[in-house]
């Protein structure tokens, strides 16, 4: 080793010094490109700690590897309480610009391991990780188990961006693939099948794979593979990969081919406090239904998350059942420009054109002003397509930002307050409504107040991890019976502009009949949400 690398005790010191470098000396746009984010060494040493030791003589594949600081921390942690004598270690690495450095870490990490008297053979692939191994999905079973390579250990920080249907990669993982994937979960399904019988995962990922349609076949895949045995959440989103600038929603799971009845949860804010986590055990049913046809991942990042989601598998009916149905607003501003207007007119007949800035919580705010946005829409022909009769509906909006308190913000929509024949409704809005029929004013005045209450809003977190709010995550929420939704909504429909604690007050006596109230202006029943 040269003298600048002696004062670096462990190989993962300096390959997170070396990855900062890099880092540093790349664009922003770069990065993106390749959805390259270093990771910092303290996570990299949480997720190395999470490896159980196994033989004499291992393997180790790093699908997307950088600098390597993930195979390093994991390295460092299995030789210290085990008989290691030689490691086969695989990278992969296709930014062509980094493998100069890559090679640098793997020459100190060859040289502190031999120091100790444990061989390490590398093989650094330049080449794209799902091509060179897609193999894995094509009939591999009438050769045999034995056509791919198996490894003890996979980890991996893999990147982050998607990719279209027709792109090469989702293509050859096609049973991975709905809708448009994102990359990292054809990392993760992959490495998922290059395991061997005992083998383990341990990723850091986005969470939106836990839930919703466009990951519904990756789940179906993953849970056949392996099972999952750890999780840990952030919860402060942007506090993660500080360096790079990165707003995401980050989980680090661990998943082993070996069954497991029991999943362990541990919550920190940040990196900083890895290594002293709040810790919670659940039984693997509690956060996964199995033989369900979405197979959810619930993460509950505490008690009062834990017992929410207790009460939603509770109960049996979807909207659906209720000949209730969900979709999302069908109206896309740009390709409808000359059909737009901005002040109504009496020369064309016009349409409402509904925005995310007309939803406010509970309430349904038309017109409103925002920056250039048109407020109608012709009535024409040409443009009826993207537009819905004018009846009731709930209206939700797809995406909140970081101020809102709330994930989940809708209002009630009433075809009796607008003289228009259809209205308009913006594609960044979801809609409420009955496909054959005609949403009751209890109905309306009930789901509105469940969508927007913090009991919704607690449950929709534990599997949803993004500010999105797909129509197909709606669909998948179990509800009360209709009866007490319509008396919810009853009780509120004859109510003068109830506060949101009133609201509060009123499900939480209704659904876990506690006593109720009027104009009650404590919290404790919203606290009691998930007790009953």
């Amino acid at each position: 080793m040269t003298k600048v690398e002696t004062k670096y005790n462990f190989p993962s010191e300096y390959a997170e010094k070396i990855g900062y470098e890099y880092a540093n000396s790349t664009t922003a746009e770069q990065k993106k490109e390749n959805g390259q984010f270093f990771t910092p060494k303290s996570i990299s040493t949480f997720m190395g700690n999470l490896a159980q030791p196994k033989s004499p003589k291992i393997s180790i594949l790093d699908p997307g590897c950088g600098t390597a600081i993930l195979s390093c921390s994991l390295i460092e942690k299995l030789i210290q309480n085990s008989e290691i004598d030689q490691i086969d270690l695989k990278l992969y690495e296709i930014d062509s610009r980094i493998i100069k450095e890559l090679n640098k870490v793997v020459l100190f990490l060859k040289d502190w391991l031999f120091e100790k008297g444990i061989e390490l053979n590398v093989k650094i692939e330049q080449t794209d990780f799902v091509i060179d191994n897609s193999n894995v999905f094509n009939n591999n079973t009438l050769f045999g188990n034995n056509i791919f390579e198996k490894y003890d250990y996979i980890i991996s920080n893999p990147p982050y961006f998607k990719i279209s249907k027709s792109d090469f990669r989702a293509q050859v993982a096609k049973e991975l693939v709905y809708g448009q994937p994102n990359i990292y979960s054809i990392f993760m399904g992959l490495s998922a099948k290059l395991l061997k019988p005992n083998g383990e995962l341990i990723f850091i990922t986005p969470r939106s794979f836990a839930a919703g349609n466009y990951f519904l076949a990756f789940r179906n895949s993953f849970f056949n593979e392996v099972n999952i045995t750890n999780i840990h959440i952030f919860e402060s989103r942007d506090k993660m990969f500080k360096n790079d600038n990165v707003l995401q929603e980050n989980i680090i799971i661990r998943a082993s081919k070996k069954k497991s009845s029991t999943i362990k949860v541990t919550v920190t804010e940040c990196e900083k406090a890895l290594n002293k986590p709040q810790s919670s055990i659940y039984e693997t049913d509690e956060l996964i239904d199995l033989n369900s046809k979405e197979k959810i991942l619930f993460i509950p990042s505490n008690a009062l998350e834990a017992k929410t989601i207790k009460i939603f598998s509770q109960w049996q009916n979807s909207l659906n059942d209720y000949n209730i149905q969900i979709s999302t607003g069908p109206v896309v501003a740009f390709r409808c420009k000359e059909h737009l207007v901005t002040e109504l007119t009496l020369d064309k007949k016009l349409a409402p054109l509904i925005w995310l800035h007309n939803i406010k919580e509970m309430e349904f705010v038309f017109p409103l002003k925002k920056g250039r946005k048109q407020s109608y829409i012709v009535d024409s022909l040409e443009s009826r397509k993207v537009l819905l009769k004018n009846k009731n509906y709930i209206l939700i909006r797809r995406f909140s930002s970081k101020d809102d308190k709330n994930r989940l913000i809708c209002s009630p929509y009433f075809s009796s307050k607008s003289e228009f024949d259809r209205i308009g409704i913006e594609n960044h809005l979801n809609y409420v409504y009955r496909p054959n029929g005609e949403l009751s004013d209890e109905e309306i005045w009930g789901i509105s107040a469940l969508f927007n209450s913090k009991l919704f809003d607690t449950y929709f977190r534990t599997f949803n991890g993004n500010t999105q709010v797909g129509a197909s995550e709606l669909k998948q929420i179990k509800m009360p019976s209709l009866e007490k939704i319509t008396l919810i909504g009853g009780i509120i429909k004859n109510m003068v502009q109830p506060s949101k604690i009133e609201i509060e007050n009123i499900i939480n006596n209704i659904l876990f009949e506690t006593p109720y109230v009027k104009n009650r202006r404590s919290t404790s029943n919203i606290e009691r949400v998930g007790v009953a």
